[in-house]
């Protein structure tokens, strides 16, 4: 594993959705039914190297994207004291030095990152029926 990888596995391990995930590269992929994979990554936006992102995607086995959404990290955890500027948080790589730029998130930004992406993810996830809607739809 790597920086990228630790930090996305402090994301997944409090999801909900994503179960047993493979991390490969900067990246985290992982099976949300049985027909819709997801990769969560982190990503640059303006600046390179300064990776202030995640990146979510969802594929269907058969049909291919079904759809990608971007969440700032300052969106999600709102903007932090960076030395002596307020702004928002994002991982900085310089040269083969990576690390959080100015600011550690703390266990509840790594749970807000992980509320999101559950948040997003619900969309698309299987919902179980409970007792009452099977027996309803049986009925009918």
């Amino acid at each position: 594993m790597n920086f990228f990888t630790d930090e996305l596995k402090k994301i997944t391990d409090r999801s909900e959705y994503i179960q047993n995930p493979k991390f490969v590269g900067q990246s985290c992929v992982f099976r949300l039914s049985d027909d819709v994979t997801g990769k969560l990554e982190f990503i640059t936006g303006i600046v390179a190297n300064h990776y202030n992102s995640l990146r979510l995607k969802l594929f269907n086995k058969s049909e291919g994207p079904i759809d990608t959404q971007l969440m700032g990290i300052g969106d999600i955890i709102g903007n932090k004291k960076i030395y002596s500027n307020i702004q928002s948080p994002y991982i900085w790589k310089d040269g083969n030095d990576i690390d959080w730029y100015g600011y550690k998130p703390t266990d509840s930004d790594y749970s807000a990152m992980s509320e999101t992406v559950d948040d997003y993810l619900s969309c698309f996830a299987e919902q179980e029926l409970s007792e009452d809607e099977e027996l309803s739809i049986s009925l009918t």
